[in-house]
């Protein structure tokens, strides 16, 4: 039991280093995430804009060939008032011409709201295509910088995985699974030594039959305060961590 713990001291202050490699990229891993996607979300908005503004200009000439073929035929009916015989005749051409101009009226209508929509979508487009441009600079600046630091610590990492991976498999996946819990809940600190006769997490009193059970090491003992894994201070001078 002495190298199990003996190997989850190793590991922890492997999992350290690699914490304070983390660190060094301050929030920038966030902050470039953040950015990626108000990145994708604004050219999915510009996206959606532009492809209302196309039907928009689809459904704006449509209207413009209704309004041709209205007055067509509006000055149809007018060349035949000219040829009417009866009254009503007269009357039938006249309802038709009425209801021409309605119907050139309404699609006037519709096309003036159909421009000031296509206007409104311009403008919007222009201002989402400016804002997209912004965040593209943002992010790539934003992301370089973190590629920099990323590349800067990419060997120290690699090495420190290495030999996180080596001692890893060197722990037994009951141990393992306990100090991945305890690190997890306790800010990445799950073993602690006993520091004149308290915990060297929560700093809490270990009654002496306990302290010399922990010196023992013949099982794994936990802090009955903060859950964090014992071990006794005399091992923390013998166990080194290859850098």
């Amino acid at each position: 039991m002495r190298e199990a713990i003996k190997h989850l001291i190793q590991l922890q202050e492997l999992d350290k280093k690699l914490d304070e490699l983390e660190r060094a990229k301050g929030g920038l891993p966030q902050k470039v995430r953040e950015l990626e996607d108000k990145l994708q979300t604004t050219r999915n908005d510009l996206q959606s804009k532009q492809d209302e503004f196309e039907t928009v200009q689809k459904d704006k000439r449509q209207v413009e060939r209704d309004i041709e073929k209205l007055q067509q035929s509006k000055k149809k009916y007018e060349e035949q008032l000219y040829s009417v015989t009866t009254n009503k005749e007269y009357d039938a051409v006249t309802l038709e011409i009425e209801t021409a101009v309605e119907r050139i009226d309404e699609k006037e209508t519709e096309l003036l709201q159909l421009i000031e929509r296509e206007e409104v979508l311009q403008k919007e487009i222009d201002e989402l295509k400016e804002m997209v441009k912004k965040l593209e600079a943002e992010f790539e600046q934003q992301n370089a910088v973190l590629q920099e630091k990323i590349a800067a610590n990419a060997k120290v990492e690699t090495d420190l995985q290495a030999q996180r991976k080596q001692v890893v498999g060197q722990i037994r996946i009951q141990h393992l699974r306990l100090y991945e819990k305890i690190r997890t809940h306790k800010d990445g600190l799950a073993v602690v030594p006993i520091i004149r006769g308290a915990c060297g997490g929560c700093y809490t009193n270990i009654p002496p039959q306990r302290s010399m059970e922990v010196r023992d090491g013949d099982k794994l003992i936990v802090c009955e305060s903060c859950g964090r894994i014992l071990f006794w201070q005399e091992e923390e001078a013998s166990v080194s961590v290859e850098s």
